[in-house]
């Protein structure tokens, strides 16, 4: 396969949570953007089914629902 350089500019936080991510996943930092355009490319141009797009936005983003979730599973089982 040929490769070729690139040189982006992000905010520092931004690289740093890269090195961690690559490093906790033991890849480098190249692997992990090669990785991301390989997922681009696959689900480019799939649309999200029209019941689903119907139903978006509906559940605030404020709102955690997992932890609404956990409390309703343990008052049931309570």
């Amino acid at each position: 396969m040929n490769t070729d350089s690139l040189t982006i500019q992000l905010p520092v936080n931004e690289i740093e949570f890269l090195r961690q991510y690559a490093e906790k996943h033991r890849i480098t930092i190249s692997e992990l953007i090669d990785r991301y355009v390989k997922y681009l490319k696959k689900y480019q141009g799939i649309e999200i089914h029209p019941d689903i797009a119907k139903i978006t936005g509906i559940v605030p983003e404020n709102i955690d629902a997992r932890e609404m979730f956990h409390q309703y599973s343990m008052e049931k089982h309570s």
